[in-house]
């Protein structure tokens, strides 16, 4: 099947001052990996001890010559991958039971040409906001439509010859690139499934600052050049009609929660839009009460309503700064 090739899947994983993480991440991996895997990490120019950690393992460690981004390191391990399967996964991860199996399952099945993953409803951080981000993520992608029209970088895999046929990760930029990595391939008609069942543990302790930083520096910046790059926002996740409802009933929060300071009437409305942002997500609420109780969901949904305010605000800024031309955005490392 491999044309004598020992290896049937390379998994990648790019790192970058990722000391914390990265043994319980290779741990993971080689708890299901067998002889016909192929591992890479690939270092992008750490100033701990990730170089160290990762030499610990049957790891084939590749050193970038200087910071690049996580884009350039994938890239990279790309390149000097054995295997006709790429396998990205992001240092701060662990694979979920037998991810690897249903991983080369999902690969192998017919038509298909990449597939990508999802969060699992444990996130290893057990802070609010880390709870929110990651059971967020988690349920969008397990309510999403099965045939994708994005890539994700942190559980991706794509066959290696597609990969550089379209040119790997764009390295222009390096915020979202896995998401700019998807549409090139649905431009070429590439079959992207998502599985939800494919799922992965995030490691990452959020804090409140970091999450603005990201989602709205990192993200919502980047979407709006993306948006006016291609024309269009992918399909399913949180771009569905019910996030644009959702959107919008989160600015309509504000405009009459301001409004009940001076106008005691403008209360009733503020309820009503509160029970409606409530119903629109509640199968999102539901999980953050199940999963912390009282204190999650009402913390959970203040964040997304946060959230979807400074994700407009981003846009807006982005196409603003997009229309100037200033399009390369800051980097987020591995």
């Amino acid at each position: 099947m491999n044309d004598g090739n020992p290896f049937s899947l390379s998994i990648i994983v790019p790192a970058y001052n990722a000391s914390s993480t990265l043994s319980r991440c290779l741990d993971s991996v080689f708890k299901q990996a067998g002889p016909e895997i192929d591992v890479l990490v690939v270092d992008d120019c750490s100033s701990d001890n990730t170089r160290e950690i990762a030499s610990g393992y049957p790891v084939r460690l590749l050193e970038m010559d200087k910071g690049r981004g996580p884009g350039a390191a994938r890239n990279r391990g790309a390149t000097d991958a054995r295997a006709p399967v790429l396998f990205f996964i992001d240092a701060d991860v662990t694979l979920g039971e037998r991810a690897l199996a249903r991983a080369r399952a999902d690969i192998a099945a017919p038509g298909v040409d990449a597939v990508i993953g999802s969060y699992d409803d444990d996130p290893g951080a057990p802070s609010t906001v880390s709870q929110f981000k990651n059971l967020a993520h988690h349920y969008f992608h397990q309510h999403s439509d099965p045939d994708a029209t994005t890539f994700w970088g942190a559980c991706g895999l794509i066959k290696r010859e597609l990969f550089l046929s379209v040119g790997g990760f764009s390295e222009e930029i390096n915020a979202l690139e896995d998401v700019d990595l998807g549409y090139r391939l649905s431009a070429r008609g590439a079959c992207i499934k998502l599985d939800p069942e494919l799922q992965v543990k995030h490691l990452k302790h959020w804090t409140l600052a970091q999450l603005l930083r990201t989602d709205f520096g990192l993200r919502a910046l980047p979407w709006a050049h993306l948006l006016m790059k291609y024309g269009y926002l992918p399909r399913g996740l949180n771009f569905r009609r019910s996030q644009q409802a959702a959107t919008l009933l989160a600015m309509l929060l504000v405009v009459f929660g301001a409004a009940t300071i001076f106008r005691p009437a403008a209360a009733v409305p503020f309820v009503l839009c509160i029970a409606l942002a409530a119903a629109v997500n509640r199968g999102l609420y539901e999980l953050f009460f199940r999963k912390g109780g009282l204190r999650l969901l009402v913390g959970g949904f203040l964040l997304q309503q946060l959230y979807y305010l400074y994700s407009v605000c981003g846009l807006v800024v982005g196409i603003a700064l997009s229309r100037l031309g200033k399009r390369r955005f800051s980097s987020v490392r591995s």
